[in-house]
C-alpha cells in the first residue's frame, strides 16, 4: 500500500503540475486508497477477496475522503470519493461527511485505518490546507468561479485516476509505470514539412507564432485543410512548448480520413526506427491487434499518452463532460495542447453554450490553444442552421478567435 500510495501520488502531481494543481493532486493520490488500512478490508482482501477471486466488498474511500475535505476542501474530496464510481455531485460528498460525523463502525474504520497507514506514510495527516489555484480568486462573478473550479476539480480527477491505474498496471506487470517520454515538436515539425506533398496554407503557418489562445481556420473544401490544421498545431506547439496535438471531427469517415493522412505525415516510415506517433481513437478503430503497433495504440487509447491524437468530437467532449473515471482518464491529457475542432459548424447547438464554455476554460487556464477549423461558414450545419443563443455563442467565438485561413476578408485580430 505504501508503494501504491507514494508511486500514484508521483504520477499524479507530474500530471498536475502543468496546470499548477500538482500539490493537490499529488495528496489526493497519497490518500486515495487509506481506508484500505483498516483490518476489516485487510481480512476480507486476504480471505476472501484473493482466494475467492470476489470483490472485498467493504467500503475504503471514506477516510481518504474525509483527509482530503480536511486539507483540500469537500469540492476536491470529490476526486476521492469518486475514483471508482465516477464524480459525485456535492450532496453525495456532503452526506457522506455528514456520517463520518457520527459515531458508529464506519468512523471508527476510518479513524482506524487513518492511524495504521500514517504510520507508513505520516504525510497523508496534515495540519495545513492546500489552497485552490491562486487564479481563481480574481475570477467574477461567483458561478464563474465555481465553474472553474470544477474544470480544475475534473482535471484533478482525471490526473488521480490515471496515475492509480498506471502504478496499479505497473506493479501486476513488474515494471515501471508506462509514461511516455515528452513529445519532441520541433522534430515532428520538421518531419511534417519534409514529407507534404500539397501546398500548405501558408497564412496559416504564419499565425502559428501567436500567442496561445483561440483561432479560427476557414478554408474552402478543396483548400488542403486538413494539412493547414496540422501543419499551424504543430508549429504552434513546437514554438510555444505544447505536448500535444488533438484533432477533434464530428464524422468518424473524416476521422479515418485525417489519421491516415497524418500517419503519412508523422508516423516514421517503413523500416524507420522510432515509436508511432499518431493514435486514431474512435468506437469504429480496431485496438485488439496483437502487433507492436496495435499493442502501442491499445495502451495509449486509455489515457491519450501519444503526440498527436486524431479522435471524434464525442470522446473529446465525452472525457470533458463525462463522471467515469475511465473516460476521464485522459482528461488531463489536454492540459498545455493544442485542439483543433474541424467541422465546427456541425457541432450540436444546444450544447454550444457548455462547450465553448469548457473551451474558454481550457484556453485561460490549463494552457491550450483551441483552432475552431471549418470548410462551412459559421452559423450553418451541414443539415440546418444553428438558431437561437447558441448561434450568438458561436458566432462570438468565431468572431474573438484569430484568424488564419484562406477566408482574408475576415481576417481581424
Amino acid at each position: 500500500m505504501e508503494d501504491h500510495l507514494r508511486g500514484s501520488a508521483a504520477l499524479a502531481e507530474a500530471f498536475a503540475k502543468v496546470f499548477g494543481a500538482g500539490e493537490v493532486a499529488g495528496y489526493l493520490a497519497l490518500v486515495h486508497d487509506v481506508g484500505k488500512g483498516c483490518r476489516a478490508w485487510q481480512d476480507r482482501l486476504i480471505f476472501h477477496a484473493e482466494p475467492l477471486g470476489k470483490p472485498v466488498g467493504i467500503a475504503h474511500k471514506e477516510a481518504g475522503t474525509l483527509l482530503a475535505a480536511r486539507t483540500a476542501g469537500r469540492q476536491l474530496a470529490a476526486v476521492v470519493q469518486g475514483h471508482h464510481g465516477g464524480l459525485p455531485d456535492q450532496d453525495a460528498v456532503k452526506d457522506v461527511l455528514a456520517e463520518l460525523g457520527v459515531p458508529g463502525l464506519d468512523v471508527e474504520r476510518v479513524r482506524e485505518a487513518t492511524e495504521a497507514v500514517a504510520r507508513l506514510v505520516p504525510q497523508i495527516v496534515r495540519e495545513d490546507r492546500i489552497l485552490p489555484p491562486s487564479r481563481l480568486a480574481g475570477l467574477e462573478p461567483p458561478r464563474r468561479r465555481a465553474l472553474a473550479l470544477d474544470l480544475i476539480a475534473r482535471m484533478v480527477s482525471s490526473c488521480v485516476v490515471d496515475a492509480e491505474y498506471l502504478d496499479t498496471a505497473a506493479h501486476f506487470a513488474g515494471e515501471e509505470p508506462r509514461v511516455a517520454v515528452p513529445a519532441d515538436m520541433g522534430m515532428l515539425l520538421e518531419r511534417f514539412e519534409q514529407r507534404r506533398a500539397r501546398m500548405l496554407a501558408e497564412e496559416a503557418l504564419a499565425a502559428a507564432a501567436g500567442v496561445p489562445g483561440m483561432y479560427v481556420l476557414h478554408v474552402p473544401t478543396g483548400g488542403a485543410k486538413t494539412i493547414a490544421a496540422g501543419g499551424f498545431a504543430l508549429r504552434h506547439a513546437a514554438q510555444h512548448g505544447l505536448g500535444r496535438v488533438v484533432f477533434a471531427v464530428p464524422y468518424i469517415s473524416i476521422t479515418q480520413q485525417n489519421a491516415d493522412v497524418y500517419r503519412d505525415l508523422l508516423d516514421p516510415a517503413e523500416g524507420e526506427d522510432g515509436v508511432p506517433v499518431v493514435l486514431e481513437h474512435h468506437s469504429s478503430v480496431a485496438l485488439d491487434e496483437e502487433d507492436q503497433a496495435g499493442a502501442w495504440a491499445r495502451l495509449a487509447a486509455e489515457n491519450w499518452d501519444a503526440p498527436v491524437v486524431v479522435t471524434t468530437t464525442v470522446q473529446l467532449f465525452q472525457s470533458l463532460f463525462a463522471r467515469k473515471p475511465s473516460v476521464m482518464r485522459k482528461l488531463h491529457r489536454l492540459t498545455g495542447s493544442v485542439i483543433v475542432l474541424d467541422e465546427v459548424q456541425a457541432l450540436p447547438d444546444r450544447l454550444l453554450i457548455p462547450i465553448l464554455s469548457a473551451l474558454r476554460d481550457l484556453v485561460e487556464h490549463f494552457g491550450e490553444s483551441v483552432v475552431l477549423a471549418s470548410a462551412t461558414q459559421h452559423g450553418r450545419g451541414r443539415d440546418r442552421p444553428v438558431r437561437g443563443a447558441a448561434a450568438g455563442q458561436l458566432r462570438m467565438a468565431l468572431g474573438a478567435g484569430r484568424h488564419m485561413g484562406i477566408d482574408r476578408a475576415r481576417h481581424r485580430r
